[in-house]
């Protein structure tokens, strides 16, 4: 039924998704169409405007090279004429003054038959008038200052005509048309000038036709208006500067560019009204014909096509809305149709289930609002063991365990009816008496005017999760073969403990135990064997104990006691710990019987006393932690309270390591060289030792920070750079005649030596120093060879086929063994100081020396001693045959700059 219902479910949200999708189909597909009607619409007006603006422009153009033309002719008559008149003055000559009157005849005949010249008159070579086609001229004018004049007389112009001029003298204006006069010999004789008034060409504008928003006009090259066809209003006459920023802009560009014509769109500054202007240049003279059209105008009827095609696009997208519209509400309809088929078949769906799940797996127990049993499912009958005939008629006080007192169903009841609802754990009781843990919630049912009629109970038997939580407890916070706490119950009880020893001041003891060489029991009698050792070691420390305390297994050998209730008296605190591990310590001596074997097993023990509420968990395990290590360093067996001092210690320790990386970082190391030295006591080489200046602490011992750079594992950086700055040292000496037969010896750690990139960092070293490797010396310990004796040996082989030499360091303090001797490339063996120094003193010392030096000459090796202090110690080993020394009656470890002074006397 649960299925059916999840596809009636399943059915109604296809059908929702299915309907909201159509409707979005049918929107974008309106909005789509919407939009590609647009476009096309939008296109339609964008050629036709285009088509407007064309046949304006092809119009105008035409218009403009009709002015040009006429313009052109007028300015050919004008130039026609002067060039007759200079061609009489060039047959006669220029008149003296006081002898022009047949010239100016000629010039009165000119300007009566040219008709668009208003005026012509002869300049002589000073500037000067010689005679005028205007009688009345005055004769004493003079224009030998002007830039016109000047340039046909300096500049040698031919032929010049001059934008829009004001003269004074007619108070009008003038465009001057000059032509240069030259002599027989082509010397400069004067200037004929015409002059031309803007009527001329405003009298021919007004006898061409233009259509209504059409202007032609000419101006010169000052932007000046010459004329203007229709006529200007009174603010624009003639000689005004007619332009815009935009129109103003654009002829300077097409003026730069050369352009004889162009087209551009602007206002015009004469009547403020957008146009379309062609403006094209008028030959080579300095006059533009510009020919306009109303943009508002010509583009009338195109903007009465675009508001037709607007509002049939828009009665189109109206039309359109309300077939979508429609569309969409039978989609809806259709969808409130099925939603109602498919709500029906919900509701027959859920009454089938509402059917079955009386049948589930939880018990159903009904009751009236008396509390008497109506009705149960099958899954109640079979969780308690009665039938129905059993139930039905009774009080659920039939199944009642006992364990819940009447405090407890008071609540329930109170809470049901508070709420109308219960739900919790409860014990009750079966048929066959047995008591089970079950999960009940109890609903009341009220009918439609609010009055209760029913309470449904259902019940579902949790024992077999009650089971597995214990288990999963189990698990979590005890150990699986001990059966002790585990770790994270055992720190949850340290941290109730000091919980209490703030609130109470009552003290309490934490001892940590681990047992002496437990891995030799696991290598030897097996894994199986180690656990019952085990499991024998945690029963007998666990009857050691009070049921106060909490013994945990930590991991493997590890155990820990935890001791709480002690008053705040801290020696008797103390005195109880002592008491407890000494029992413990004794129990464990105690052998342990396994199959046929008798094993006694010993413990070490850590105690630390918690009576400060300053510290927490993590302090007080750092604690007894180092308590456990001390009593382990202390011999085993035994135990060890913890003392502040060996805090003091670690943190000292950790301070150092964490300066040692610092020093590493920084590069606070520095090379120090103490001198070998033959029996005449000549210096024949030194040894390199590592000295840490720390900007704090200042020199810091080897003996402090070797251990700590063998541990951390910075031995390798180290050790490279001490052999680099070695090996430098080296090759610098080699330069010097007095320090290049020294040698140079190197202590090499073992743990560098079993890196398996050491070879590949000393080939480094050796191809970054070009370093002399006959005179380096690589100093290795006994230890070395150890482990891994035929991998040291290829090491050394590889080395030595370079040229580089060994020597074995404190020979005799570790594993010395003729066997590596005797296959090893040494070169030479260095004596221990330890036995150097005893040599006078013990006769065994002297032995193990004296057997040293005649070992190294059986197997043809050098042999040095170190630590040499004393005269007599060098006397000793003189008459012993050992020629080679190094210590402090030779010298102590100094710089380098020490050691060249010392070696070279400066």
């Amino acid at each position: 039924m649960s299925a059916t219902s999840n596809d009636v479910n399943d059915d109604v949200l296809k059908t929702t998704k299915t309907y909201h999708q159509q409707r979005r189909q049918v929107i974008a597909l309106y909005l789509l169409a919407l939009l590609v009607m647009a476009v096309l619409f939008g296109w339609l007006l964008s050629e036709q405007y285009e088509q407007e603006i064309e046949a304006a422009e092809s119009r105008i153009t035409a218009r403009a090279n009709v002015v040009t033309e006429w313009a052109k002719g007028v300015f050919a008559q004008s130039g026609q004429a002067l060039f007759g008149l200079a061609e009489l003055v060039a047959l006669q000559g220029a008149p003296e003054r006081g002898g022009v009157q047949a010239l100016q005849r000629a010039l009165e005949n000119v300007t009566l038959y040219v008709s668009i010249v208003d005026e012509i008159a002869v300049v002589g070579s000073d500037g000067r008038l010689l005679a005028s086609g205007r009688s009345n001229r005055r004769a004493n004018v003079d224009i030998s200052e002007s830039a016109f004049f000047n340039a046909f007389k300096q500049a040698g112009q031919k032929e010049l005509i001059t934008p829009l001029y004001w003269s004074d003298m007619d108070q009008r204006y003038y465009l001057y048309h000059g032509r240069r006069l030259e002599t027989s010999g082509g010397e400069f004789a004067g200037v004929v000038i015409s002059s031309i008034v803007p009527e001329v060409f405003a009298d021919a504008l007004e006898q061409m036709h233009v259509y209504e928003g059409e202007s032609i006009a000419l101006i010169d090259s000052d932007s000046k208006l010459i004329a203007r066809h229709p006529t200007p209003e009174e603010q624009f006459p003639i000689g005004m500067r007619v332009e815009s920023a935009q129109a103003s802009q654009e002829e300077a560009r097409e003026l730069a560019n050369g352009e004889v014509a162009w087209s551009l769109k602007a206002l015009s500054p004469i009547d403020g009204r957008e146009r379309l202007f062609r403006m094209q240049r008028v030959g080579e003279y300095p006059m533009l014909a510009v020919v306009g059209v109303d943009l508002h105008q010509l583009l009338a009827a195109w903007r009465q096509r675009a508001l037709i095609l607007t509002l049939v696009m828009a009665v189109i997208a109206l039309l359109g809305a309300w077939g979508a519209r429609h569309y969409l509400n039978r989609l809806a309809l259709a969808h409130q149709l099925r939603q109602r088929i498919e709500e029906r078949e919900q509701a027959r769906a859920e009454a089938q289930i509402a059917a079955a799940a009386f049948q589930t797996h939880l018990g159903i127990l009904i009751t009236d609002p008396r509390g008497t049993i109506l009705k149960v499912n099958e899954t109640f009958s079979r969780i308690t063991g009665y039938n129905e005939a059993e139930i039905v008629g009774n009080n659920p006080r039939m199944f009642s365990s006992g364990l819940q007192n009447a405090t407890f169903y008071r609540r329930l009841w109170k809470r049901v009816s508070k709420t109308g609802s219960w739900e919790g754990e409860i014990w009750n009781q079966r048929k066959n008496g047995e008591l089970f843990p079950e999960w009940l919630t109890i609903s009341a049912v009220y009918g439609a005017d609010g009055i209760l009629t029913h309470y449904v109970a259902t019940m579902s038997d949790i024992s077999e999760r009650k089971v597995a939580e214990q288990e999963i407890h189990q698990l979590a916070f005890y150990d699986t073969l001990t059966g002790l706490a585990n770790r994270r119950l055992f720190m949850d009880r340290i941290g109730t403990a000091l919980k209490e020893l703030q609130r109470h001041q009552r003290c309490g003891a934490l001892l940590f135990i681990d047992i002496d060489n437990f891995k030799q029991i696991n290598d030897t009698l097996g894994h199986y064997a180690g656990d019952l050792v085990l499991q024998s070691v945690a029963r007998r420390m666990g009857q050691m104990l009070r049921d106060t305390d909490t013994l945990a297994r930590l991991g493997s050998d590890e155990f820990a006691v935890l001791i709480e209730g002690v008053d705040s008296n801290y020696a008797q605190t103390t005195r109880l710990a002592e008491r407890i591990a000494h029992k413990l310590l004794a129990v464990l001596n105690e052998p342990i019987t396994l199959a046929e074997e008798s094993i006694t097993v010993t413990g070490s023990i850590g105690i630390a006393i918690m009576a400060s509420n300053e510290y927490g968990v993590d302090d007080y395990l750092q604690q007894v932690d180092m308590a456990l290590f001390q009593a382990k360093s202390n011999g085993r067996h035994g135990m060890c309270f913890f003392d502040p001092s060996m805090q003091a210690a670690l943190l000292a320790h950790v301070k150092l390591e964490a300066d040692l990386r610092q020093a590493q970082a920084s590069q606070q190391w520095q090379l120090y060289y103490q001198p070998q030295v033959d029996h005449y006591g000549t210096i024949t080489g030194v040894e390199a030792l590592l000295r840490w200046h720390h900007p704090e602490r200042g020199m810091v011992s080897p003996g402090d920070f070797i251990p700590l750079l063998e541990s951390s594992e910075l031995i390798n950086d180290v050790g490279e750079w001490a052999l680099e700055d070695a090996c430098y040292q080296l090759a610098r000496w080699a330069q010097h005649q007095r320090l290049s037969k020294l040698s140079v010896s190197v202590n090499i750690s073992p743990l560098q030596f079993r890196d398996e990139h050491f070879l590949t960092r000393v080939e480094g070293v050796f191809a970054r120093t070009q370093a002399p490797l006959q005179r380096l010396k690589l100093e290795v310990t006994e230890s070395l060879f150890v482990e891994a004796r035929d991998d040291a040996r290829e090491k050394m082989l590889a080395l030595k086929a370079r040229g580089v030499r060994f020597s074995l360091d404190d020979f005799g303090t570790g594993y010395s063994s003729l066997a590596y001797l005797a296959h090893l490339p040494l070169d030479q063996l260095k004596i221990d100081q330890s036995f150097v120094q005893q040599v006078l003193e013990s006769q065994a010392n002297a032995a193990i020396v004296e057997s040293t030096i005649a070992l190294a000459e059986s197997l043809n090796l050098e042999v040095i001693a170190e630590g040499v202090e004393t005269k007599a110690q060098q006397a000793w080993l003189l008459a012993h045959e050992c020629y080679a020394y190094q210590g402090y009656l030779f010298g102590r470890p100094v710089t380098v700059e020490a050691i060249e002074k010392l070696v070279t006397g400066d």
